[in-house]
């Protein structure tokens, strides 16, 4: 570790190898010819600390993974020079293909469960997490839950865990992780309305939802919204970050940097809209790569002062 920096610790309990693969369009029942195909280790949690640790700050992830396909995953932080320490279980790391057509009719993506854990599993991984996040500034709770989890698992280890939690999960982990009132939560336009259980039309309406989960404790909330940019709810107001024109390569894992950069901005800066700022700018500059590449600094510099902030 480099002392000195602010640590960052994530969690990724489902790590995977993300296969992106490009056809010029994806037909169902036929054969559809591969024109790239690139294969990197990723997971959500995985991704969230790699962004960290390309901006400078001090990251490592710790989980469960299957001991198939571990080595890799210790490659690929040595590689990123970020922190790794997991708990390994019986079988392979899943594998999660992402297929992207040229023509814009969308990403298919086919994810693996992952390898089950059992209750000892997570005894153990509890007992970890609770020693590695010791002196963490933050801790990033994202991706899905593994086999054998209960779906109550993420709000237990906000509770267990000393320190602010980010939360960027959907369904009813999101549902019940927010009981134990995280730092701040992530989820996109469809999670939201899922967890609030009705249909989000308009800006007022999104905003709206995202300001009962402020009432209820959690202290801020990152709305993400794709093509039309992002939405911030909490301590600081509220505040809309429209979309910055650039080419798309790849959406697989805008999500993740924009957790990571707004952890950027937000260690940098003390302030949370500076975060939010600094997150939007990361999630632009992850669709300007190739599959899960993620984030070059420089496209981040960059696109951070053309993040222009609008009050709501």
């Amino acid at each position: 570790m480099h002392g000195g920096l602010r640590v960052i610790t994530t969690i990724c309990l489902n790590p995977a190898l993300d296969r992106t693969v490009t056809v010029d369009s994806l037909v169902p029942g036929q054969v559809n010819r591969i024109r790239q195909s690139r294969t990197d280790v990723g997971g959500k949690g995985v991704n969230v600390a790699v962004v960290c640790r390309r901006l400078g700050l001090e990251a490592q992830v710790i989980g469960c993974a299957g001991v198939d396909g571990y080595a890799k995953l210790k490659a690929k932080a040595k590689a990123e020079d970020i922190g790794c320490d997991f708990h390994t279980v019986e079988g392979a790391i899943r594998l999660n293909t992402k297929v992207f057509p040229l023509d814009g009719s969308g990403v298919t993506e086919l994810n693996e469960p992952g390898p089950t854990l059992s209750a000892e599993d997570l005894d153990v991984f509890f007992d970890l997490a609770i020693e590695k996040t010791r002196g963490s500034d933050y801790v990033v709770i994202t991706g899905s839950l593994p086999p054998g989890c209960p779906v109550h698992t993420y709000r237990e280890l906000i509770r267990a865990l000393n320190v602010p939690c980010i939360l960027d999960v959907g369904g009813e982990a999101l549902r019940l992780g927010v009981e134990a009132k995280p730092f701040l939560i992530k989820p996109n336009h469809h999670e939201l309305a899922a967890t609030v259980g009705r249909e989000l039309h308009t800006m007022a309406d999104i905003r709206d939802a995202a300001q009962s989960f402020v009432d209820r404790g959690v202290r801020h909330v990152v709305v993400s919204l794709g093509k039309d940019g992002a939405l911030y709810v909490g301590e600081e107001g509220c505040c809309f970050a429209p979309e910055i024109p650039v080419e798309v390569k790849s959406t697989v894992g805008a999500g993740d940097a924009l957790v990571g950069g707004l952890l950027y901005g937000l260690v940098r800066h003390g302030s949370m809209r500076e975060g939010f700022r600094a997150g939007a700018a990361a999630g632009t500059a992850s669709v300007m790569t190739e599959g899960t590449q993620l984030i070059i600094p420089d496209d981040f510099r960059r696109l951070l002062p053309q993040v222009q902030l609008q009050e709501l």
